[in-house]
Formats: C-alpha cells, structure tokens, sequence
C-alpha cells in the first residue's frame, strides 16, 4: 500500500512582505479600544441545518492579493463556519470580507502604525447569542511583543439543544511548551460555563510533536478530542493547525491543497451532532 505523499511544494512568505509586516509592529498599540467588531447579517438565529461545513484557516493577513479574495470567495460560499487567523483589516475591509448571509466577528490581537488591526476573525451563517468575547494570549511574542488572542462566539442550536461554544485561536509563535500549556490555561479560565457541543480549533503553532502532546492532553481536560487527518499531506514543521471537537462527530476533514494563496492551506471538515 502506498503511502500519502507529502506536499513538497507549498506557498512561501515572500521576505518582502515579512519586512513591511515588521516595520509596521514596531510600534503598536495593545490597548485596543473596542477590540470586537461585528459586521455582516447571518442567515440563521439558531443552527438546524446540520452537517456544519467548517473551514480553519491562517491567511497569512490577506496578501495573497486578488488570489485571497478569489480563495476566500469560494471557501465562504462552501462553509457554514470559517474560523480565520492573521486577519489584518481596517472597518471597511472588514465589510468586505463580510460574505452574504454572514456574521463576522474580528476580534484584534494588536493595532498596527498604519491603523490595521491585527487577529482572529469567527465568520458564521448563524448569529451568535451573545457578545463575541476576545481573549489576549497570556504571552505574547518575545523582542516585538506582538500579543496573539483567541475569540469566542457561542450559537444557539435548534430545538433545545444545548449551545454550541466555538473558540477561534491564533496561539504564540515563540514559547516554550510550558508556557504553551499555561497559554490555554489562561483562556480555559475566561470562556464562559458551557457543558455542551464545542469547537477548539485555530493555528496553535505546534512545530514539533512534543508540543502537539502537550496541547492535545490539555484540550482533553475540557473533554475536547483531536480530529486527526487522513493522509494529512503537511510536513512536520506545517502541522500548525488543528482542530478539536466535543459532543460532535465528524464525517470529513481534509487539508486543501488547491488554496494556495496564504502559506497556510486551510482544514475543512464537516460535523454532525451527536
């Protein structure tokens, strides 16, 4: 049996567009007023429409240019759910990012010199029940101390069932796996009492399999299990982003190779309520 071939050739960061991200972080403001912003109208005040079709996606603050905007269209119009990290925008691209028949959610890391906030952004055919909360991570990054967060929207479900909880996050890039362990502590304590269905899924920048573990066997104190991918084509130092579900099963996941204007390739999947 043949084993699954690796992606040998990805999407790179071009240095060029490392070193203009980095002049603009020089000097930013982590005190952001308002750090949600809400736009877009969603389809749905509960979900009842299962399967939920969910994309998890870096995308890399938007500079794949018009290719993004070609990549994001069609991830919208094939998810019910897209959970997104780097999203750098201003109030009006945040419109614009706002797919019909959705509710988009921005919940900022860090203001840039240029105006731009940096962060995770939560868009979803289903309102969510109450105010959108973001958490700061609880280290940001050393030298530029660029801070990472984490964004939490709650969905009612139809009938009586039980809310579903959905944490968006964009995890510290350089940290030991101490701090990495402590890091999902500190949001552990701030996310509302939820006993239901639950998604935990963001780029946890999780380089080696050791850190994997250390993640993973948290998660699994709130009950929340890894959706492991089949013949998951990333090398080793890609496996940055994840997924984990609880009170939900799953009938698909795959990484998207043909998306390729982000040095991220994006997870979908597709969940059912148990």
């Amino acid at each position: 049996m043949s084993m699954p071939r690796k992606v040998k050739v990805k999407p790179h960061r071009p240095y060029i567009h490392v070193l203009r991200s980095l002049s603009q972080v020089l000097k930013i403001n982590r005190n952001v007023e308002g750090p949600v912003w809400v736009s877009g109208a969603a389809e749905h005040g509960a979900w009842d429409n299962w399967p939920l079709r969910v994309t998890i996606w870096n995308i890399f603050k938007g500079s794949g240019g018009e290719h993004f905007y070609n990549d994001f269209r069609l991830l919208s119009f094939q998810s019910d759910l897209l959970l997104l990290q780097e999203a750098l925008l201003s109030r009006r691209s945040l419109m614009e990012l706002s797919a019909p028949g959705f509710l988009s959610v921005h919940g900022a890391s860090y203001e840039r010199a240029d105006q731009l906030r940096d962060g995770v952004m939560t868009l979803s055919r289903m309102e969510p029940r109450e105010t959108p909360l973001r958490i700061l991570c609880k280290y940001p990054e050393p030298v530029l101390r660029t801070p990472k967060a984490a964004l939490i929207t709650r969905y009612r479900l139809g009938g009586n069932r039980p809310d579903l909880l959905v944490v968006n996050i964009h995890a510290t890039l350089l940290r030991s796996i101490r701090r990495a362990v402590e890091e999902l502590d500190h949001v552990f304590t701030q996310l509302p009492e939820h006993t239901g269905p639950m998604i935990f899924a963001g780029d946890f920048n999780t380089f080696t399999p050791r850190y994997f573990k250390a993640v993973a066997a948290k998660l699994e104190t709130l009950g929340l299990i890894y959706v492991p991918i089949p013949g998951d084509p990333r090398g080793q130092l890609d496996h940055l982003d994840q997924l984990f579900v609880r009170g939900l099963d799953v009938s698909d996941v795959h990484v998207d190779t043909r998306i390729r204007s982000s040095d991220h390739f994006p997870i979908r999947a597709i969940l059912h309520l148990r």
